[in-house]
């Protein structure tokens, strides 16, 4: 038997999808957390080695529990594969980067822009065409970007506010490729899943592809991470805590493709600046300056998906 249901049903879908957003939600304030002690690239190694014993655990939890895997797909696991270097590697890797530039809050707010980028990959490389109303929401959303990292140096009220610690246009590059390249892996993974229905496999497909990628990458700095890792337990153990909730979090999303539209699964899972916001004032009491055009240009930007997204529901 397998668990993937043979008829979509839209409310599972985005039930599914919530889940994934409230587990990535979670994933940025623990690594904002972690961050202070240990540095993202050791963080981002650690979270993604963590992916493949649970991937494996998962699998044969899922065997055991539903029987055996469906007859495999050579082009799934191809895709799988590929989305998985998108993701565990290259989307994460500078997540992290973008957390430990600017704090969880400004991080997330780039990451609602994927079903942006994945409305228009889908336009460039699928065909898909693009409404007047995504066009609408597309624009938008860029401005909601411009305002959430640019605010705080525009207006007249700039004068008297502490300029960021960060430099704007490298959040801007690292937010935004990290969006992008998990926009990509989207659609690799909803090609995947409707040549395989296997999402729990999928992940741990993309995680050992990932985490290959990355090992590799940064092969010559893998003694220089392990002394930091070792000196660093507790730091450690909070990367190692939020690789385990990124993978079930991919499991969850790529699942809900199953339900519904790469987009609509991209919005809803990728909307975790609403949860991340009130949890970043209320754990760090506003320690990254989040001022009032940061908060409307997140809610600028959610607007801007919204409307991309929308003649996709």
């Amino acid at each position: 038997m397998n668990p993937a249901a043979t008829t979509p049903i839209p409310l599972l879908g985005m039930a599914l999808a919530l889940a994934a957003m409230l587990l990535f939600a979670c994933c940025s304030i623990v690594t904002s957390i972690a961050a202070r002690r240990l540095d993202t690239d050791a963080g981002a190694l650690i979270a993604a080695l963590v992916n493949l014993p649970l991937g494996l655990v998962l699998v044969a939890a899922q065997v055991l529990v539903f029987g055996p895997l469906r007859p495999v797909s050579a082009i799934a696991i191809a895709w799988f594969l590929l989305a998985g270097v998108f993701s565990t590697y290259l989307g994460r890797w500078l997540f992290f980067k973008s957390i430990e530039a600017a704090g969880p809050t400004r991080a997330t707010s780039f990451q609602a822009a994927s079903p942006i980028v994945t409305a228009l990959l889908g336009w460039v490389f699928l065909g898909q065409t693009l409404g007047a109303l995504a066009l609408a929401g597309i624009v938008i959303g860029v401005a909601g970007l411009a305002i959430t990292s640019l605010g705080p140096l525009l207006g007249k009220a700039a004068a008297q506010t502490p300029r960021p610690t960060f430099d704007t246009r490298s959040l801007l590059l690292i937010g935004l490729g990290s969006a992008s390249a998990y926009s990509v892996s989207q659609i690799l993974r909803a090609a995947g899943v409707q040549a395989w229905s296997e999402p729990v496999v999928g992940v741990t497909l993309g995680a050992v592809a990932g985490s290959l990628a990355l090992t590799w990458v940064q092969r010559k700095e893998l003694r220089p991470l392990r002394r930091r890792i070792l000196a660093q337990p507790a730091a450690s153990m909070l990367y190692a805590g939020v690789g385990c909730m990124q993978i079930v979090a991919q499991t969850l999303l790529i699942a809900s493709l199953l339900h519904i539209p790469a987009s609509i699964a991209a919005l809803v899972s990728m909307s975790s600046p609403l949860v991340v916001l009130p949890l970043s004032l209320l754990l760090f009491r506003n320690r990254e300056r989040i001022g009032f055009a940061v908060v409307f240009g997140i809610l600028i930007t959610l607007a801007g998906v919204g409307l991309t997204v929308l003649q996709a529901a």
